[in-house]
């Protein structure tokens, strides 16, 4: 796959071509050797674990047991490390202080070493490996080659900037950490009082609840003019409902228990929260190609990516809590069929289909399937369950992007109904625009194509990578920062890998449960 570790191929560029692993070193590094022999002790004054302590030997291995770090460059790393907060990393983890002060020679240069590596595994990787917490996860892992990149950097002038490029550098990493930024150095006294409990409130309402609300919309950008009384007015209602198109809400511009629910949620939930998305962010930057196709499963989103620029956007209707569509990165779309057939999957059969029939002896014939051997087989036409158009792309989970002839569950503001497949609101559109190289696929060739029932299958030879992502916070192109609910429960196993607490978040994942109970019976 040949988009697979360019953004590390961009940072080892930075470093040079010509400096080979244990050459000589910009500045002066200390004299010292004999480094090995002080890893036991400072495996344990630093915590490190067995991945950390073969890739601190291996370093040194490879410089024939030689310190390695001049003093300016641990002065930039230093530094780099103790800004790690920036990125939503807890600066105490690479221990910079520890290095400062670390004597002799031979344990500075050791320290600074496996902080560094740490450092930039947590970086380019993620502190956690996802697939350890996940088991619907496949994403492809590029071999550790972090060891020989700090060797190589240490040997060239611009060190400062190495540190700098290990961050992902996609732009929509980049615009959640300057979320993150300002969100965590507002003044701490900016969480208002909760609005309190009590009924819908809607246009012309007033009262200490309508007071309440507005003092919260104004200290979340929603509300910048008017609304300065009590009274529920136009601006208050606009509003509230852009605050709901934030959040994934019903934008209806009403006080209802689930928008309630999502404005009393802290300042400092929802910066924990988007220090989460950060790390899983890490874990996914480093092979996400600049085009590809994006769907956001917790916001049931669609996205074609083309030179990191959204050129195709529409909604997404993807699994529910129960049948939760997966992580993954996946090569491409590899072909468009037309007209699909589907086989029904023995879970659904069982569990569905067949109660169906008990109450619905002509479900079968009703909805055009019927038994191909042990097999059910749905055959293509208006109600097939994927619609007219269906695209394939490498995945171990039997899933993929198609039409639906369930057009009305786009209208909903909770889309997590399907059993893992993700079901597209403009499918032609799509297809068109990844036929646009053959001048045969026009929208009247497509619509023939489709009108004539006949199933067919088109080749896609470069077709884009497909990324099923998760992100729960995340910021528009246009600046606009958005929440989604924590549906399938990803954000709070994540916080529990990393050591913390799961975020509680005032209700809002019983809600999203609640919604997505709503089942559809169909991939």
């Amino acid at each position: 796959m040949r988009w697979v570790g360019s953004r590390r191929a961009v940072v080892a560029c930075l470093l040079g071509l010509s400096v080979v692993a244990g050459g000589s070193a910009w500045g002066d590094a200390p004299s010292c050797n004999g480094v090995l022999s002080a890893v036991p002790a400072a495996a344990e004054a630093l915590s490190l674990d067995q991945r950390e302590i073969d890739a601190v030997k291996g370093f040194y291995v490879t410089r024939n047991d030689r310190c390695a770090w001049p003093e300016a460059n641990i002065k930039a790393l230093t530094d780099a490390l103790s800004a790690a907060g920036d990125q939503a990393l807890d600066s105490t983890r690479y221990r910079p202080d520890a290095i400062r002060n670390a004597t002799p020679a031979t344990t500075r240069d050791l320290y600074a070493t496996a902080m560094a590596l740490r450092f930039a595994h947590d970086l380019v990787f993620g502190r956690v490996d996802l697939a350890t917490v996940e088991n619907d996860i496949d994403v492809p892992r590029p071999a550790d080659d972090l060891g020989s990149q700090l060797d190589r950097a240490l040997g060239q002038p611009n060190f400062a900037g190495w540190l700098a490029g290990l961050a992902p550098s996609e732009p929509g990493y980049r615009r959640l950490v300057e979320a993150y930024r300002r969100l965590r150095d507002r003044p701490s006294d900016v969480d208002p009082e909760p609005i309190g409990p009590g009924p819908v409130v809607k246009l012309g309402a007033s009262g200490p609840r309508v007071a309440a609300l507005q003092v919260r919309l104004h200290r979340l950008g929603d509300l910048r003019d008017g609304a300065n009384g009590p009274e529920f007015d136009a601006a208050t209602r606009d509003a509230l409902a852009a605050f709901q198109r934030r959040h994934g809400l019903t934008d209806d511009g009403k006080l209802t228990r689930d928008t309630q629910a999502a404005l009393d949620i802290t300042g400092g939930e929802r910066l924990r929260q988007i220090a989460l998305n950060l790390e899983r962010w890490r874990y996914f930057a480093h092979v996400l190609a600049a085009s590809r196709i994006e769907v956001n499963t917790a916001a049931a989103s669609f996205a074609l990516i083309e030179d990191n620029k959204t050129a195709m956007a529409m909604r997404a209707v993807v699994g529910g809590p129960k049948h939760q569509s997966p992580m993954l990165v996946s090569s491409g779309i590899d072909a468009i069929v037309i007209n699909p057939t589907w086989y029904v999957p023995e879970s659904i059969v069982a569990k569905e289909i067949e109660p169906r029939l008990e109450r619905e002896p002509d479900y079968l014939e009703s909805n055009e399937m019927h038994w191909d051997g042990e097999r059910l087989l749905q055959a293509p036409g208006a109600k097939n369950s994927l619609g007219r158009i269906k695209f394939d792309f490498p995945s171990p989970f039997a899933v993929y992007l198609h039409d639906t002839p369930a057009h009305s569950y786009f209208a909903r503001a909770v889309r997590q109904l399907s059993h893992g497949c993700i079901r597209l609101e403009k499918p032609r559109d799509l297809a068109l625009k990844l036929l646009a190289g053959d001048d045969k696929w026009t929208e009247e060739h497509l619509k023939k194509a489709i009108d004539s029932g006949t199933t067919e299958r088109i080749a896609v030879p470069a077709g884009p990578q497909v990324a099923l992502v998760y992100w729960t916070a995340f910021v528009d192109e246009d600046g606009t920062l958005e929440f989604r609910n924590d549906v399938y429960g990803r954000d709070a196993r994540l916080e529990t890998a990393l050591g913390g607490t799961p975020i509680a978040t005032r209700g809002v994942v019983r809600l999203a449960a609640r919604h997505g109970m709503q089942q559809a019976a169909a991939p």
